[in-house]
């Protein structure tokens, strides 16, 4: 699952849950807010939770901005939302296109939905790579830096 914030007027974030290791304190931090445990709270998100988008979002941008409080992010719904990488967009692919009670009606629109959203994606993640520069033009962050450390430590 990715994780997108796009802010009027500022930076596009994506964070794909499955290359972004949540510690066990963001995980915390989001279970605290939303009074969910950590897997129902990603499980909510799938299912339209506001509630547990924001809380994530929250943890993962409190890495770019310790000092960040909850109550401080408040984005408009519109600026929060999640997609699906491609690993997990291929298997709800082929659940569909193996699921037998699906009408071929209504697994051929659905596929069509699914071929537009990736080619959508495929556009955006385009954008992005044309605007991200290249990783010799850009500052390494050294090994022993605090990179790593967790954003919700006081």
């Amino acid at each position: 699952m990715i994780i997108v914030y796009s802010p009027e007027g500022g930076d596009v974030h994506r964070w794909d849950l499955k290359d972004v290791r949540i510690m066990a304190v963001e995980a915390e931090e989001v279970e605290r807010v939303t009074d969910l445990d950590w897997a129902a709270a990603r499980a909510k998100i799938v299912k339209g939770s506001m509630l547990a988008l924001r809380a994530v979002a929250f943890v993962l941008l409190k890495r770019e901005q310790p000092t960040l409080r909850y109550g401080q992010f408040n984005p408009a719904a519109a600026e929060l939302d999640f997609d699906y990488s491609a690993d997990e967009r291929a298997a709800i692919r082929a659940a569909i296109e193996a699921d037998p009670d699906i009408s071929e009606e209504e697994r051929a629109a659905t596929l069509a939905e699914f071929a537009a959203l990736d080619a959508t994606l495929a556009d955006a993640e385009t954008a992005a790579d044309e605007e991200t520069p290249d990783a010799e033009d850009s500052e390494a962050v050294p090994k022993d830096s605090d990179a790593g450390a967790s954003p919700t430590a006081a």
